[in-house]
């Protein structure tokens, strides 16, 4: 069971990259009651987070700098948000979806092949996930990750945890990911 619990995660990623948009939503909740049925039979829920991880190349990382720019470092009230999607042909992208005048907050138009969402919180907050943000990874069945001058934290809708996945603007840099890849897979926990 422990190992066909996360090839039933793979395959229900690789569904939501292509399914129509409208689909997406019975994607996610699949996958919510797969957690369901793994947490019942003794294993642990599949780690979306880790997944989202192991997305998070150089291409991806410069959109998160992109975003962390757009927000005056930090300084300012305005976020930066990057949807990392699932490519057609394989692979994966960080998209910057621009700059918006709100504060303390971000409206985008979801795209049904992404498998995570990043975005900035302003030196002043909380870096950690906060209730809107939880909302919005339960209600889409992806990681939401915050990246801050304290660090990337993250949120695991499948677990409903919180982690701090990097300190300080370690996330800027690419090669900060390979190490956690190693620690997560060196943990094999699940």
């Amino acid at each position: 069971m422990k190992r066909i619990v996360p090839l039933l995660g793979l395959a229900l990623a690789l569904t939501a990259a292509v399914a129509p948009a409208h689909s997406f939503n019975i994607t996610a909740s699949f996958s919510r009651a797969l957690s369901i049925v793994a947490g019942m039979s003794g294993a642990h829920p599949i780690p979306v987070v880790e997944h989202a991880i192991s997305t998070f190349d150089r291409g991806v990382v410069e959109a998160f700098g992109k975003a962390w720019g757009r927000s005056g470092n930090g300084t300012s009230g305005r976020e930066g948000v990057v949807l990392v999607l699932r490519k057609v042909g394989g692979g994966y992208d960080g998209r910057d979806m621009g700059a918006t005048n709100e504060q303390k907050q971000f409206t985008f138009r979801w795209h049904p092949s992404t498998i995570a969402i990043v975005h900035t919180h302003p030196n002043a907050s909380d870096p950690k996930p906060h209730d809107l943000d939880l909302a919005v990874a339960d209600k889409y069945g992806v990681p939401i990750f915050t990246i801050t001058s304290r660090g990337m934290y993250a949120y695991d809708p499948n677990t409903r945890k919180i982690s701090k996945v990097l300190d300080n603007l370690e996330w800027l840099d690419a090669s900060k990911f390979s190490v956690v890849r190693k620690t997560i897979i060196s943990q094999d926990d699940y």
